[in-house]
């Protein structure tokens, strides 16, 4: 067994091993000045491969120069002078290994108390954040590479290879396999993935250290079922909710919807809010129907004011919108549920309708659903109630417009008969009628109205014009921002990926909240402009970012992975020399950079929206805000990289 480490540079005592861990072969050994390592091995038949090899050995090198306290340090990376030469025996990796128990140990008798968890996720967090600051991601954050050491530090071991089981003999549904139910779903498509790929991983421990089982079982992630997880409260009542907020927003298969960094984790492990999460709602455009997030003034996509719907005031005609009809077409009625929901103040229930003769439904069904003629909308400006029925008009529905008139009815008869029954109920109570008596009456005129026929002819009247919803109400905005996030809009034209469109999208709702509640009480335009001069040079640095982020995806577009590879197996076929070989090389190391130089740009980008959240909640707190202000501006320049 000493034999088959001939090729370590130092004296040594192997200790443990050889086994098998992924693409390694690894063992424990201790060195002749005492330390003890872990020694991994890049399997042969894949160290044959000239871009697996090359590839591991760039990540190999990669976690030994970071310098994240969170990471175990990697002491060497070789054979010498260069591991990538493809004469030279497989490359290998040095590492120490600290005395400690692997999170797996901890994890087995799960489920454990609150403070366990905190006192165990809370330096994990800040471990993975450590790494994070750097630029890198993990990919294969798991309680197997988690190490709870003696002095109750968190140390991570043998992360940041897992790149190298992609397009290898290794293939990727293999490596999901083998412990696929930390990694993140979106692995399995991408490469170019960003910090929130290993937040799903730490979701995933949380919820198994809080509940003692996986949450979607311990196959592959991009299997998962697509069934909403139970509530936490189910199997732990003492679980807070900004806690189950969090680990369930980890567990989110879009990357958008998990925390922003693992330091929002740590925060709410510290009695903090999570911030990250706060604007998840979204509603749509109401010029172009693009979906925003909900309060956002701006549209990104057309740049006008997001609301075009506006709900009359006291001094002008109120109109309504009546839905006379509709036929049994699902692309119709699925349209209208989403109209009210992305334009209704809340609406308890996606509203379903009946169609065709109503003893077609059970009773149950005929209580719930909504008989037409019905009035949809209410208090409505004639200028609002004309778009709307041009809109629904042009999906096939069949509404026409209320005017002032009958609504002032249907208004008139509510409050009429709301005074009635106050009136009633006073007068029996002057005559001396007590409580239960003045309910008797009440209850046996119901009857009676019951009982005649003019109930039905009056419930029908009701429920046809009084209004079932009301609009959402303007965003709270105030045009101070609207220049800055115009500037934050013009950065997302067509062809700008998905994940930088959403996080710039969340910086311009920031944006917007921060400067709209500074200016709230201000009057003087030249004013508005010292409120806003601070938050320039964070939406001029937040543009930089985005066009470093679009530069390297052009670039990114010009580099084929797959036809790398594949051109490097017909050279292999033909027993080619260097001179073809090395440019495809040194292609597959060009895309390996510009995907880890995209992740560090990202990464200041997702940091400088959390820090954002955070400057936002602490101004609204705050009783000196301008200089809270002034400081998280600093940091979020900061980490945007800005001095």
């Amino acid at each position: 067994m000493t034999e088959s480490l001939a090729w370590v540079p130092w004296g040594h005592e192997v200790l443990e091993g050889p086994w098998d861990v992924g693409t390694e072969q690894r063992w424990r050994v201790r060195l002749a000045d005492g330390r003890v390592v872990v020694i991994g091995q890049l399997a042969p038949d894949l160290a044959s491969d000239e871009s697996i090899r090359r590839r591991y050995v760039r990540d190999a090198e990669r976690v030994q120069g970071l310098t994240a306290y969170g990471l175990v340090p990697t002491l060497a990376v070789g054979p010498e002078p260069d591991p990538r030469d493809p004469n030279a025996i497989a490359p290998w990796r040095m590492r120490l290994d600290p005395e400690g128990d692997v999170l797996e140990q901890w994890l087995s008798r799960a489920p454990v108390t609150l403070e366990e968890l905190t006192a165990v996720f809370t330096p994990l967090a800040d471990a993975l954040h450590s790494v994070h600051a750097t630029g890198a991601i993990l990919r294969d954050l798991r309680p197997s590479n988690v190490l709870r050491m003696s002095d109750g530090r968190i140390a991570l071991v043998d992360v940041g290879l897992s790149r190298v089981d992609v397009l290898s003999s290794h293939t990727a549904s293999s490596l999901l396999m083998q412990g696929s139910a930390y990694a993140a779903p979106e692995q399995v498509h991408a490469t170019a993935v960003d910090l929130r790929s290993d937040l799903y991983g730490l979701g995933v421990m949380l919820w198994q250290a809080l509940t003692g089982s996986l949450p979607f079982g311990d196959g592959p992630a991009f299997l998962r079922e697509r069934t909403p997880l139970p509530a936490l409260s189910r199997f732990r009542a003492d679980v807070p909710p900004a806690l189950e907020a969090m680990v369930r927003a980890c567990l989110e298969e879009e990357p958008a919807r998990r925390p922003a960094t693992a330091g929002d984790v740590a925060s709410v492990f510290r009695g903090g809010a999570p911030t990250s999460l706060m604007e998840q709602a979204t509603t749509v455009c109401q010029h172009c129907d693009t979906r925003l997030r909900v309060g956002q003034r701006l549209c990104l996509a057309c740049g006008r004011i997001s609301v075009r719907f506006f709900g009359a005031d006291e001094t002008e005609p109120r109109y309504g919108i009546d839905l006379l009809t509709l036929d049994e077409d699902a692309k119709k009625l699925k349209w209208l549920q989403d109209f009210v929901a992305d334009t209704a103040a809340k609406p308890a229930l996606v509203p379903e309708f009946i169609v065709g003769p109503s003893h077609l439904y059970a009773d149950a069904e005929r209580a719930r659903r909504i008989r037409l003629p019905t009035r949809l909308f209410g208090e409505l400006r004639g200028s609002t109630a004309d778009a709307i029925v041009e809109v629904m008009r042009e999906q096939g529905l069949d509404v026409r417009i209320a005017s002032p008139l009958r609504v002032r009815r249907a208004r008139n008869i509510t409050i009429g008969t709301t005074i009635a029954v106050v009136a009633a109920t006073t007068l029996l109570a002057v005559l001396g009628m007590g409580p239960a008596a003045v309910a008797m009456f009440v209850v046996g005129g119901l009857l009676v109205l019951l009982a005649t026929s003019r109930y039905n002819t009056l419930r029908g009247w009701v429920t046809r014009t009084l209004p079932r919803y009301r609009l959402r109400q303007l965003p709270a905005a105030l045009p101070a921002s609207d220049p800055l996030v115009a500037r934050l809009a013009a950065l997302l034209r067509e062809g700008v990926p998905g994940d930088v469109r959403d996080v710039v999208g969340e910086l311009a709702l920031l944006v917007q909240r921060l400067v709209d509640h500074r200016a709230r009480h201000v009057r003087n335009p030249h004013e508005l402009d010292m409120l806003t001069e601070p938050v320039e040079p964070l939406v001029a640095a937040v543009e930089r970012l985005v066009q470093q982020l679009d530069a390297i995806g052009r670039e990114l577009a010009e580099l084929d992975e797959g036809a790398m590879v594949r051109a490097l197996a017909g050279c292999a076929a033909r027993d080619d020399g260097p001179e073809r070989r090395v440019p495809l090389l040194q292609g597959l190391d060009r895309l390996r950079s510009l995907e880890d130089r995209r992740a560090e740009v990202f990464q200041r980008l997702l940091e400088a929206r959390s820090l954002l959240s955070r400057t936002i909640e602490l101004g609204l707190a705050v009783h000196d805000e301008g200089m809270e202000h002034e400081r998280h501006l600093a940091l979020a320049l900061a980490t945007l990289g800005e001095t």
